[in-house]
């Protein structure tokens, strides 16, 4: 890889925006690495091997996957992420008799692996393209043409990267739009499942657990990429053969103890850490509470129309967990701004830099955000109608906009409806057809609707003005009747929009009404964002002036580096979160009735769990999950998690309750990401899926055969472990042991921020072990 960033940039941005960094907060860039100082926090291996400009070192095996982080781990095209961002093609493969969600699914040869419609991004080139781009800046007054200027420069150097087949390019912003960069990756287009667990492991404790800490759950899954016989991106076919990829990671069979640095790396998508405290306001009290009324008001009618039978559960299964997501995300975002009081926080930061602002900065961006706050409702509701929930009439949407864009010339068509697209937005429209259910559409858009008035949304305010009987009766026979679930139907709409619509029918006449305000909303969004792309390097400049530190930006979908410490943190008054969870401590949980229920193999492997090779020795027991204080954010699920010596010991999938609110401030003490230990994977491929042929892929076939590693005398949460998992029928009664918290008192020299951590209570009963605490093993 290649980066043409002259030194000056490099030393302009090497102050921080906001209070100065902690000592493992940032999201790092890879030509940032040299700056961190890896060696001296304990890095095994030279610098190098992480990271080259010419090859890329290590960082060359992590890829992008549909938006989420995943690496290469053999020279096979072999890559592993995580169960929830397979989660899709998973789901689009099930049928109600192979339910390869609820049942996993293991290719015992390749040519049983599933396809699946995803698609591998591997970086191969960064070329900074800020000249080119500040340029168009400067030369336009006009806002919107200011915006439409920067994209169809966008676009141009896209389209002359994207020349050579087989890749894709994305032009990336740094620094609040000061510097602008170029990225080009190999686009792989087959991609086929391998191995994931069943859910009752993949998502094990569900939406109870989701964000939340102790976490017992194997997030893990494993793809192939191939390409065609000539080595070259193909479309999917029998004759392709497995991509071989330039690096890829080792597994560390090892795994991590507490005190280990480790390192995760993959594809953040986005942070707000540096918004002015206006926007923060707004995003705080107007963006957050609307997403989750919203989200929640659709779970719940989810959750009812999923008792109707298997088969609708079945269809709203990918549409629930999506929404919990993001439901649960705003709540916790809220409470913890609140938490740390970042709104307070950042309205004294920009007091202070008010009265060292001539240009009348902090104006202007106030300026805009009451703009972007007066049309923000409108907007949410418009983007709800073609995201998230009902899947008819975002269906409608694109057909009717794809013929809209189609006598444009190509570079001027909206995004996704561009030729270079097309690819992505069948995949977008293709996955809708399997959700469908008219009684849930009705539902869902029943409730858009209603929630719409005085949104200023001509369409839906008709409909409203029927009155709720009328109402419910024109959706039921809108969808009913509609066509749009149909794939045999659509698709030669798709590929032929010279193709008419039917104008008569009542979703694709919604649709029509509805995509004039669409594209009302998107040149408001347009003025608004070419105002920041002038504004924003002002923005920055301010607050570089006043603000000492290492710098690094905002995540923006590219790759980055982040580094930690194996470590717990303290939630709350009186608790300890141990950084390691157990096996013990996910059958202390089991209940036998989801989410809390465990397949028949893995409980029938739990009494050789002891004899493994996957054993923790400070444990006793093969570990879950751990805690680390990594920076990391949405994007970085699957995101490889290496040791000092850049080999794979963890996937991240999650960030704990109390740091939700990370996108928008880095807060130490709470600053936890979760990671699945590989051991834990290491141990479902051996003793529970017998997954012979992977093991021997991943070069750890020898390891099933030796015995467990030395044991030591104490766990590093300061008990001595039992001497094998509690058997799960007496998990609930029999103890702490495993599960996440303590209320026990805490030596100074174990308390935060050293890295010993003592027991976990789960349950109600709380009882202490046999066995003498013990000073816990610190690296």
């Amino acid at each position: 890889m290649t980066s043409r960033i002259t030194r000056g940039v490099l030393v302009a941005m090497s102050v921080a925006l906001t209070t100065p960094a902690s000592a493992d907060e940032g999201q790092w860039t890879p030509d940032q690495i040299p700056e961190l100082g890896l060696p001296q926090k304990g890095l095994a291996v030279p610098l190098e091997s992480l990271y080259r400009p010419d090859d890329q070192g290590l960082l060359a095996a992590i890829v992008n996957y549909d938006g989420c982080s995943a690496s290469f781990v053999s020279p096979d095209g072999l890559v592993i992420t995580n169960h929830h961002c397979a989660y899709d093609d998973l789901h689009d493969n099930a049928t109600p008799e192979h339910d390869y969600v609820k049942d996993g699914f293991l290719a015992r040869r390749r040519d049983e692996e599933l396809r699946t419609p995803g698609r591998l991004l591997v970086l191969e080139e960064v070329r900074d393209v800020s000249g080119e781009m500040r340029a168009v800046v400067e030369a336009e007054a006009d806002d919107r043409a200011r915006h439409r200027a920067l994209e169809q420069k966008d676009k141009a150097l896209v389209a002359a990267c994207e020349a050579e087949p087989g890749h894709r390019c994305q032009v990336a912003s740094f620094y609040a739009g000061s510097v602008y960069r170029l990225f080009r990756y190999l686009e792989l287009r087959d991609v086929r499942i391998v191995y994931a667990p069943p859910a009752a492991i993949g998502e094990y404790g569900g939406e109870i657990d989701n964000w939340m800490w102790p976490r017992h759950t194997g997030d893990v899954a494993f793809l192939r990429a191939y390409v065609g016989p000539d080595g070259a991106p193909a479309p999917p076919s029998d004759d392709n053969v497995p991509y071989q990829p330039k690096r890829h990671l080792q597994i560390a069979a090892d795994g991590v103890r507490p005190g280990d640095l480790v390192m995760i790396t993959g594809y953040p998508y986005r942070t707000r850490r540096h918004l002015p405290a206006v926007e923060v306001k707004r995003y705080l009290e107007q963006e957050l509470p609307l997403r989750e009324a919203l989200y929640r008001e659709w779970l719940d009618i989810l959750g009812r129309q999923a008792l109707r039978s298997e088969a609708v559960a079945l269809k709203v299964a990918a549409i629930d967990k999506s929404l919990a997501n993001a439901a649960k995300n705003a709540s916790g975002m809220l409470a913890g701004a609140r938490r740390m009081h970042l709104l307070r926080e950042r309205e004294a930061r920009d007091a202070r830099l008010a009265s060292e602002d001539p240009g009348g900065v902090l104006a202007a961006m106030a300026a805009l955000s009451s703009r972007r706050a007066a049309s923000y409702p409108r907007h949410f509701l418009l983007a709800a109608a073609q995201v998230r929930g009902p899947s008819l009439l975002p269906t409608a949407i694109d057909l009717v906009r794809m013929r809209r864009e189609r006598d444009k010339p190509d570079p001027e068509r909206a995004e996704p409806y561009a030729t270079r697209d097309r690819g992505k937005l069948w995949t977008r429209i293709h996955r809708r057809f399997v959700r469908v259910d008219a009684e849930v559409e009705v539902a869902l858009l029943t409730s858009l609707v209603e929630r719409s008035e005085g949104a200023g949304i001509a369409a839906f305010d008709e409909l409203r003005a029927l009155g709720p009987e009328a109402l419910h009766a024109a959706l039921v026979a809108a969808t009913t009747t509609s066509q749009l679930g149909d794939e045999a139907r659509v698709r030669p709409l798709f590929d032929h929009p010279e193709l008419p619509l039917d104008e008569g029918a009542p979703l694709i006449a919604l649709a029509a009404a509805l995509v004039p305000d669409i594209e009302a909303m998107e040149v408001e969004d347009e003025a608004l964002e070419g105002a920041e792309a002038k504004l924003g390097p002002a923005w920055f400049e301010l607050l570089r002036a006043h603000h000492d530190g290492p710098l690094y930006p905002d995540a923006n979908g590219t790759l980055r580096l982040s580094y930690a410490t194996v470590q717990g943190y303290a939630p709350r008054d009186a608790l300890l979160a141990a950084p390691q969870t157990r096996l013990a401590g996910q059958l202390e949980k089991y209940t036998g009735r989801a989410p809390f229920d465990l397949p028949a193999d893995l409980l029938a492997a739990v009494p050789e769990a002891a004899s493994s090779h996957w054993v923790d020795p400070g444990l006793g027991d093969v570990p879950v999950c751990f805690l680390s204080n990594g920076d990391t954010t949405g994007g970085n699920s699957g995101s490889a998690t290496l040791n000092a010596r850049g080999e794979l010991v963890g996937l991240n999938f999650d960030r704990v309750w109390e740091n939700i609110a990370g996108d928008l401030g880095y807060n130490p003490p709470l600053s936890r990401n979760v990671m699945v230990d590989i051991r834990y994977v290491l141990f479902l491929l051996d003793r529970v899926d017998h997954a012979d042929e992977l093991l021997r892929e991943l070069r750890l076939e020898r390891y099933r055969s030796l015995p467990p590693r030395p044991r030591s005398p104490a766990s590093p949460d300061g008990v001595t472990p039992a001497a094998s998992p509690v058997p799960p029928r007496q998990a609930v009664a029999s103890g702490p042991l495993g599960c996440g918290f303590t209320r026990q008192p805490v030596s100074p020299l174990l308390a935060p921020p050293s890295i010993g951590w003592l027991a976990i209570v789960c349950g109600l009963a709380l009882r202490r072990r046999d066995g003498k605490p013990q000073r816990s093993r610190l690296s």
